[in-house]
């Protein structure tokens, strides 16, 4: 029995030890499924430990109340200060949420990071009702590695959303999520940011705007498969709604969340159509949403799924046949 017992011992030393002796791609193979800051910790284990966290090629941070946000900021500085420069960053995630805005210096830090480090992966979403001047530089918006990008900057109270450009330069990009932005327009009154993105085939659009003189958001790109437009128009005049042009002819999945102002496109349009889901969402009801709720559901001709919510249901029944004209 202690010779068996002995043994056990011996080889959960071994085992021990065999960790250690690992190479070192498979020992930050195991470092990254921890999150950043058990990564780091890392380097108190022994020397051969110290540097491997710097060679992690996936960054994520997330901040929530009741974390300090100061303390939170310096720790995302100097990890991207110490982290081996050489080393490709494949995705960063950066989520700040509480009730105290990141720095401005904080975020664009983290995009210029990323950015220069040949991201594939970039995700920065971050509250900034108390920063009213923040302008993203040209850089993120021409990233030739990016393939996947999710930024957010909410700032509540019916904001504009921060400034969006008139055109994107980002050629291997495949999936973009935007929140709370703001669509600059050509000359002609419409804008058109999307069209140059020639790998797209994923758009989430939710809670961006258009400049007020805008007439029209135009999503074209002949590579777009997946389409969600989640709009919030509860303080919008109806004197202000937009029309919203469909150029995307592989469009197969659409999906149409919150309050929509704007008529659906012909059927016609999207031959491709295969499943439309309206995500409807009732605060009070308004005379043009009739109108607009018959315009989506004409496209049932095409579609093979429609989904509806609860509250698309309810503004069916009020917009009936026995209730309005068609």
């Amino acid at each position: 029995m202690e010779r068996q017992k002995k043994s056990e011992i011996h080889i959960k030393d071994d085992d021990t030890n065999n960790l250690s002796d690992l190479p070192d791609h498979l020992l930050l193979h195991i470092i990254e499924f921890m999150n950043t800051k058990q990564s780091v910790q890392t380097c108190v284990l022994s020397k051969r430990w110290k540097d491997l966290w710097k060679n992690r090629t996936n960054l994520k941070f997330l901040h929530s109340y009741p974390d300090k946000s100061p303390t939170f900021c310096k720790f995302v500085s100097h990890i991207l200060s110490c982290r081996d420069p050489s080393v490709p960053l494949h995705s960063l995630h950066f989520e700040h949420v509480g009730h105290v805005n990141p720095p401005k210096t904080t975020l664009l830090e983290v995009m210029k990071y990323a950015v220069s480090h040949n991201v594939q992966q970039l995700t920065v979403n971050a509250e900034v009702k108390y920063i009213w001047d923040l302008e993203l530089s040209p850089y993120i918006f021409s990233c030739q590695s990016l393939t996947f990008l999710k930024l957010g900057f909410w700032q509540r109270y019916n904001s504009n959303g921060i400034v969006f450009p008139k055109s994107l330069n980002l050629p291997s990009l495949k999936i973009l999520h935007l929140l709370d932005f703001t669509f600059t327009t050509s000359d002609n009154g419409c804008a058109e940011p999307f069209s140059k993105c020639e790998m797209l085939n994923t758009l989430v659009i939710i809670s961006c705007h258009l400049q007020d003189d805008a007439q029209a958001l135009c999503i074209s790109n002949s590579e777009v498969s997946s389409l969600t437009i989640g709009i919030d128009d509860q303080y919008v005049k109806e004197d202000r709604n937009y029309k919203v042009v469909f150029c995307t002819p592989k469009l197969t999945f659409l999906t149409i969340s919150g309050r929509p102002s704007f008529e659906a496109p012909s059927a016609s349009n999207l031959p491709f159509l295969e499943e439309l889901y309206i995500d409807y969402i009732t605060y009070y009801y308004k005379p043009y949403e009739g109108r607009v709720m018959i315009s989506w559901l004409q496209l049932l001709t095409n579609v093979k799924i429609m989904k509806l919510s609860f509250d698309a249901l309810d503004l069916i029944r009020l917009v009936s046949y026995f209730s309005c004209s068609l």
